[in-house]
C-alpha cells in the first residue's frame, strides 16, 4: 500500500498515528528515526508475517506486508491493511492526495507466473501448467500454458509469443494481402514457427525457415 500527501509530511505525527495499529496485533517492533529523511518501522509478527512502515518527508508513505500463503494469514494481511487504510484516512483525510493498493505478488508457488517484459514491466499470467522446459545450446525454453493466452513461448526468461497472438502473425505476413500460393518463400528468423505454421496452409510451392538461436 502507497499513500501520498499534499504537502510535506509530518513524519512523526503520521508515525504516531500508524503505530498503535501493529502494536495492537503484539507485534515486535524495530524503529529507525533517521531525522530528516523519515522513519522506517519493522514489525514482525508471532506467525512469520511482518510489515515494513516507511514514511518519507516528501509525503510518501509505503506499507509493505508479508505473510505465509494461507487463507487465515491472508484474512489477517487483508484486515491489517484495511485498517491503516481506514485509520490514516481518519487521521489525515483532508492532507491526502491518494491512497493505492497494490494486489499481493505470490511468491513460492510451483509454478512462476510472473514475467517481465521488455521495457521493465512486470506482468502476471493465469499460468496454469508447463508444457515444456528445457535449455538448448542457446537458450532456455519454456512453454507455458495460460487459460486467457494459450501456449506462450519463453527465452531465457523473455516472454516471445502467445497461441492468442495470430493477429500478429497474420501482420507480418501482409494481412491476406499476400498470395504466396505456389511460390518459394524464405522465412528469416522464424522462431516460434507461427509463420511457417500459417504459411504452409496457403499451399506455397516450398518454404525454408532459417533459425540459428534455438
Amino acid at each position: 500500500m502507497n499513500k501520498k500527501y499534499k504537502t510535506d509530511a509530518d513524519c512523526n505525527a503520521i508515525f504516531k498515528g500508524l503505530q498503535s495499529i501493529f502494536q495492537e496485533q503484539e507485534m515486535t517492533e524495530t524503529i529507525h528515526n533517521w531525522g530528516d529523511l523519515g522513519y522506517l518501522a519493522t514489525y514482525v509478527n508471532k506467525n512469520g508475517s511482518f510489515a515494513n512502515l516507511r514514511i518519507y518527508p516528501h509525503g510518501l508513505v509505503l506499507v509493505d506486508v508479508q505473510s505465509y500463503n494461507d487463507m487465515k494469514k491472508g484474512e489477517e494481511t487483508e484486515q491489517l491493511l484495511k485498517k491503516v487504510e481506514e485509520r490514516t484516512k481518519e487521521l489525515f483525510n483532508k492532507d491526502i492526495k491518494r491512497v493505492k493498493r497494490l494486489p499481493a505478488i505470490v511468491r513460492g508457488d510451483a509454478i512462476d507466473r510472473y514475467w517481465p517484459t521488455a521495457d521493465g514491466r512486470l506482468v502476471e499470467y493465469d499460468i496454469d501448467e508447463v508444457v515444456y522446459d528445457e535449455d538448448s545450446a542457446y537458450q532456455n525454453i519454456k512453454i507455458l500454458h495460460s487459460k486467457q493466452f494459450g501456449n506462450i513461448l519463453i527465452l531465457s526468461g523473455d516472454v516471445n509469443l502467445a497461441e492468442s497472438d495470430l493477429a500478429y502473425t497474420q501482420a507480418i505476413m501482409g494481412s491476406g494481402k499476400e498470395d504466396y500460393a505456389d511460390k518459394e518463400v524464405l522465412i528469416l528468423g522464424g522462431g516460434d514457427g507461427g509463420i511457417l505454421y500459417e504459411t504452409v496452409k496457403l499451399k506455397p510451392k516450398m518454404v525454408t525457415m532459417v533459425e540459428i538461436s534455438f
